[in-house]
């Protein structure tokens, strides 16, 4: 594990060296930071401000050493460091993808449903949804549910952000469904297919010679074995989640890390950019390694020394 946690450690690093490079050798950082008419006095007056004018190895020395203690330097647009915007956000996106996530672990459930007959009725018809919720844009499924539970039937508001306390819960309501129908049919494709697989092996044959329960072998036997293959899904969901559900964050107005980094390079932010890049990174780190201990926990074969 602890070799784990140092590859994902020299990955962020490397990502943040790319995107360093990015910034100041594919292009010039000034030319983001100013209008196309500026003069030459105005854009090395900029330079100099920030510290453009040094050599590049000792700039991307610094940018190593400020992100040891997690300075990315002050906003360009807001004025105040860029690592307390980023924070602020991190929560906002945090609950929508776990409620969101939590609403998609339904998709489990209707997975070992349809696996029980495959090619039955009910097989036919969670395929048959599954399908097609992972197919509809999240754009236009959030634009629909605004129209119809917001707009029309007026149970919900349309957009905006409340807090995360218990006046702000209707404001994710929206966003929380429009993120979680591809989330449920997902999981109830990949939980149906390979509890299926696994049902076809020998030991499920035995078990039930055994005499034991359907649901017993099922649920004590089957799911069990398929649930690495699960679990490795929903935490990939989790991390894309955790990258910023940028379309529905910017249709709702959920101020989130998604909508931060787009607005942030719009706006030529490159502090916040960084920043939103950096932490991002970490959570999808974090989540992925959080994966590989529930593998060890699922299957005791599973090692990581």
């Amino acid at each position: 594990m602890i070799r784990r946690v140092g590859h994902s450690f020299f990955i962020i690093l490397g990502l943040m060296g790319m995107l360093f490079l990015a910034i100041n050798v594919l292009g010039d950082p000034v030319e983001l930071l100013v209008d196309e008419d500026a003069s030459e006095e105005a854009i090395a007056l900029i330079r100099a401000q920030y510290g453009l004018d040094r050599p590049l190895y000792v700039r991307f020395g610094e940018f190593y050493a400020n992100l040891a203690t997690l300075d990315f330097d002050t906003s360009l647009r807001h004025r105040i460091p860029a690592r307390e915007i980023v924070f602020r956000m991190l929560p906002n996106t945090a609950v929508l993808a776990l409620v969101a996530w939590g609403i998609g672990i339904v998709g489990v459930p209707l997975g070992m449903w349809a696996a029980r007959r495959p090619r039955g009725f009910v097989d036919r018809i969670v395929n048959i949804l599954s399908f097609a919720v992972i197919s509809i844009p999240e754009f236009w499924l959030g634009l629909v549910l605004i129209l119809l539970l917001a707009v029309q039937a007026d149970l919900l508001p349309t957009s905006g952000f409340a807090g995360l306390g218990p006046s702000g819960w209707l404001y994710i309501v929206l966003p929380a469904l429009t993120l979680s129908p591809r989330v449920i049919g997902r999981n109830a494709q990949i939980t149906r297919a390979t509890m299926i697989e696994e049902m076809g092996k020998q030991y499920v044959a035995t078990a039930r010679a055994k005499g034991l329960a359907e649901n017993k072998v099922l649920y004590a036997h089957v799911l069990k074995n398929a649930a690495i293959s699960i679990v490795t899904l929903m935490g990939d969901e989790l991390a894309g989640f955790m990258n910023g559900a940028t379309a529905v964050e910017i249709i709702f107005g959920w101020p989130g890390l998604g909508k931060l980094l787009v607005d942030a390079i719009t706006a030529r932010d490159l502090p916040v950019v960084t920043a939103s890049v950096f932490i991002i990174a970490l959570m999808v780190m974090i989540i992925n390694l959080l994966v590989d201990l529930i593998y060890t926990w699922l299957d005791p074969r599973v090692s990581y020394k």
